[in-house]
């Protein structure tokens, strides 16, 4: 019985085993933190480009109005249709200022392109860290779906070789054994190494492991209280 107990129990810790794989797939399988921090930061970029670009239409719109505006207010100064003195002065001094306006204006222009294009560079490399890091977590995702898979038919299968010996012990047995499992971190059954219990070392006495070599009575370590196990084959 204590063979058939100790051949359960390793079962149920590679059970054990495949269980928390399987959590641990099924957890990153949910999301890549690393992919969503690289995909937000390149939102990030990218919205703050397109703020820039903006700002950029913006200013070159401006500079063009100031165009417009000077050309226009040039035209009427010598164009001789303006003759009085003091109208001449002041559309020089409207020039002067509209000129003036526009050097201002196409300096301010200059320094947002450059913010541009350092932004869309920023952006560009953002993109490329994240579309890397896309493929790479595609082919990750690929490997752990496939691992979950394989994880399953082996869960399946040892669970239908735990039914079987189950089926073969006595059911106060199983309950007993299952509770020890619960109590004892896993480990209900210990094995006889070296004449002592392997899981907590304690040597047996020449009784006491006489009654295990050839009893068909189960038989606990004195110290721990889990079910001893001699291997005879060994």
């Amino acid at each position: 019985m204590a063979a058939t107990l100790f051949q359960l129990q390793q079962l149920d810790l590679e059970l054990d085993r495949l269980t928390n794989e399987h959590q641990a797939i099924t957890t990153s399988l949910q999301g890549n933190a690393k992919l969503r921090k690289l995909r937000s930061d390149y939102e990030i970029a990218q919205e703050e480009w397109q703020s820039s670009l903006q700002t950029q239409k913006d200013a070159e719109w401006i500079l063009e109005d100031l165009n417009n505006r000077i050309q226009q207010q040039e035209q009427r100064l010598y164009s001789g249709s303006v003759t009085n003195p003091k109208e001449l002065q002041s559309l020089q001094q409207e020039v002067q200022r509209l000129r003036a306006q526009q050097n201002r204006q196409e300096e301010h222009l200059l320094e947002v392109i450059d913010t541009t294009e350092s932004l869309q560079e920023v952006a560009q490399q953002k993109l490329v860290g994240f579309q890397q890091a896309q493929d790479a977590w595609q082919e990750e995702f690929t490997g752990l779906t496939a691992r979950r898979e394989q994880v399953e038919e082996q869960q399946r299968l040892l669970r239908e070789k735990r039914e079987q010996l189950v089926a073969s012990l006595n059911g106060d047995l199983v309950k007993r054994y299952e509770t020890m499992r619960r109590t004892k971190q896993g480990r209900a059954v210990s094995k006889v190494d070296q004449n002592s219990c392997q899981w907590c070392r304690v040597i047996l006495t020449p009784s006491e492991l006489q009654h295990v070599r050839i009893s068909s009575e189960l038989q606990t370590c004195t110290n721990c209280g889990r079910i001893l196990y001699y291997d005879r084959q060994a």
